[in-house]
């Protein structure tokens, strides 16, 4: 649909419960806000019960959306405080019956020409451009950890035992662990956002054929959530495409780089920069920053969730740890501060996994 008011861009929102899971209910929640410079947008994946995870996603997309229209401050700092507001929110609900509960949280704010991503979690964003999709994050979860560091195959992952093991959720630690970064936007980008209901059962290259037909936000979002049901559909899915019409200014604040790494995720974030800053940091730097702040690096271990509700010997989830290969995360929990106070985030900005189209 159109938003009123934002001639600069258009978007599609699906919510599904699947074809497996139980109740009929559905854990995932979805946020398209319409603001006078552009948009904020954002998908929730709640866990810790059926209840619980309907709740959590639910607070946390309020949250966000109250606490983001009611400050004034700069873009990138607002949206990192609206995310560690949605965390609190989750946080004190999580009492009672609601132990344990949390959610995940993927978020696009458009400033303009601008692309503000916030993540947390394992619901994804991507970017279609020229042709080619782009992965714009990284998953925090067990089974992204193995992979990244070689013990495990995408196909393995996407197959593991501990698959619904995230290791970074809202709701688990007083203050969130947050990734946040910023890229310019071009005309003709289209932007995804999407739960793992959608992303854990098709793959990107199946993903790609289905964004990059000429087919308005919302009917494309009707074919991956189809896409979905149609590879079995054991999760809720959720799907969120932006379309941008046109090539608009760059807002005045700086744009937080994603960090860079090696290989095509070095190249994918030195790109990225280069399309906001003047100098590029060396292929191995961390920019922990986001706006002037400095942040603690991350991910930091914490307190893992299991997405579909309680794991045996913890009534609100289990635990995860980086573990080793084949084994079950470790069943423990660190709390720790964050970098920004008592009511700060910790904010770490991610690699972007996939070379950028300018590379």
């Amino acid at each position: 649909m159109q938003a009123a008011g934002a001639p600069n861009w258009s978007f599609g929102l699906l919510t599904d419960v699947g074809r497996q899971r139980q109740g009929g209910v559905n854990q995932d929640a979805a946020l398209a806000l319409d603001l006078p410079h552009g948009g904020l947008f954002a998908v929730a994946d709640g866990m810790g019960g059926h209840a619980a995870g309907e709740l959590a996603a639910t607070l946390a997309l309020d949250a966000l959306s109250q606490h983001y229209l009611a400050r004034r401050t700069p873009p990138p700092i607002r949206l990192a405080e609206a995310v560690q507001d949605a965390n609190v929110a989750v946080l004190r609900h999580a009492v009672g019956e609601y132990v344990g509960m949390g959610t995940t949280l993927i978020a696009a704010l458009i400033d303009r020409g601008a692309l503000l991503i916030a993540h947390v979690g394992d619901s994804r964003a991507y970017l279609l451009r020229g042709g080619e999709l782009f992965r714009l994050t990284e998953d925090h979860s067990w089974v992204s950890e193995q992979v990244r560091l070689g013990h495990l195959t995408e196909e393995e992952a996407r197959e593991h035992q501990w698959r619904s093991v995230v290791s970074n959720a809202l709701g688990g630690e007083e203050r969130v662990r947050l990734e946040l970064f910023g890229l310019r936007l071009r005309a003709g980008d289209r932007v995804m956002l999407c739960s793992d209901g959608l992303s854990s059962v098709v793959k990107d290259t199946d993903l790609l054929k289905l964004l990059v037909r000429p087919l308005a936000p919302d009917a494309t979002a009707r074919l991956l959530v189809d896409a979905a049901n149609d590879a079995g559909g054991p999760d809720n899915i959720t799907v969120l495409v932006i379309d941008v019409r046109q090539d608009l200014k760059l807002p005045i604040y700086d744009l937080p780089p994603p960090t860079t790494g090696a290989g095509l995720r070095g190249r994918a974030a030195r790109h990225a920069a280069r399309q906001q800053h003047d100098h590029l940091p060396a292929a191995d730097d961390r920019l922990l920053h986001a706006a002037g702040r400095h942040a603690a690096a991350g991910p930091a271990s914490g307190a893992g969730r299991h997405r579909h509700g309680p794991a045996a010997g913890h009534p609100g989830g289990s635990a995860a740890g980086a573990g080793s290969p084949g084994q079950p995360p470790a069943a423990s929990a660190q709390r720790g501060p964050g970098a920004w106070g008592s009511s700060g985030a910790s904010v770490h900005l991610p690699a972007v996994p996939h070379r950028h189209p300018d590379g």
